[in-house]
């Protein structure tokens, strides 16, 4: 009895390793056919050409442009295209602050536009947008319209091209002048409509309700707006103002008003 029993476990321990082979064999099989899978559907995918562009984040620039920008060859596969260069040719454009190209499989190519704002327009023989930092856009119409002022007095200024930082003292300021005027009223923002260069003179600024010129000077502008708005609101917004020859901000605690044949 004791060799039979001996017997009947050898056997069975001589069955089990051929069960493990099995799965063995069968788990091999199955990972060469799912990596086959993997492997054509990568091939597929690598030669899919780009069917779709969607671009996204542009109010100034259009959709063809942007694609006309991205120079993508006819049929070209998805994979295939060389995305540091198509976001090298889009930022040529000055509008163009940056972008992001992302492959969408399995055919498209989605693009994410930062457009460059227009702070003003500046008046130098030509009409230019600039932005907060001064960089020099090409006036062009848009679909978006802008409520911005316009600098003026710079005639004399030549050679401007697009995406040019312009550092002229005069420019910076009035830039300044602009960008404190949306911090301290959105009124008085969209109140301003010029802003006039004197090489190198007291600033002069214009308002859209009246036009009456407000001596403006220079520096200090945050402290000098307050002020402006203050009387403003106060004094001149229900009250007639077409018998003022000018408004005059540049003194520290006090608004001159100069009124015609006074």
């Amino acid at each position: 009895m004791v060799n039979e029993e001996s017997i009947e476990i050898d056997q069975s321990e001589e069955e089990q390793p051929s069960h493990g082979k099995r799965v063995y064999v069968y788990g091999t099989l199955l990972m060469a056919f799912l990596l086959s899978i993997f492997v054509v559907k990568a091939n597929w995918q690598h030669h899919v050409p780009v069917k779709q562009v969607t671009v996204e984040g542009i109010s100034v620039i259009s959709k063809d442009e942007i694609v006309r920008l991205m120079n993508l060859p006819p049929n070209v596969p998805m994979y295939e295209v060389d995305l540091t260069a198509a976001q090298k040719n889009i930022l040529s454009n000055s509008f163009v602050k940056n972008v992001v190209i992302q492959r969408d499989a399995p055919s498209a190519l989605r693009v994410l536009v930062e457009e460059r704002k227009p702070a003003a327009i500046l008046n130098a023989n030509e009409l230019y947008y600039l932005t907060s930092d001064g960089t020099v856009l090409p006036y062009i119409a848009s679909a978006e319209a802008y409520d911005i002022p316009v600098i003026s007095g710079m005639d004399s200024l030549t050679g401007i091209t697009a995406g040019q930082r312009l550092l002229n003292a005069d420019i910076r300021e009035a830039l300044e002048i602009i960008t404190a005027s949306k911090y301290t009223s959105e009124h008085l923002f969209h109140a301003i409509s010029e802003i006039r260069l004197r090489k190198g003179r007291d600033l002069v600024l214009y308002s859209f309700e009246s036009g009456i010129p407000i001596i403006f000077g220079k520096g200090d502008a945050v402290r000098k707006l307050v002020k402006l708005e203050a009387f403003w609101q106060q004094f001149l917004q229900n009250n007639a103002t077409s018998d003022i020859q000018y408004i005059d901000i540049r003194f520290d605690d006090q608004v001159v008003v100069s009124r015609k044949n006074s």
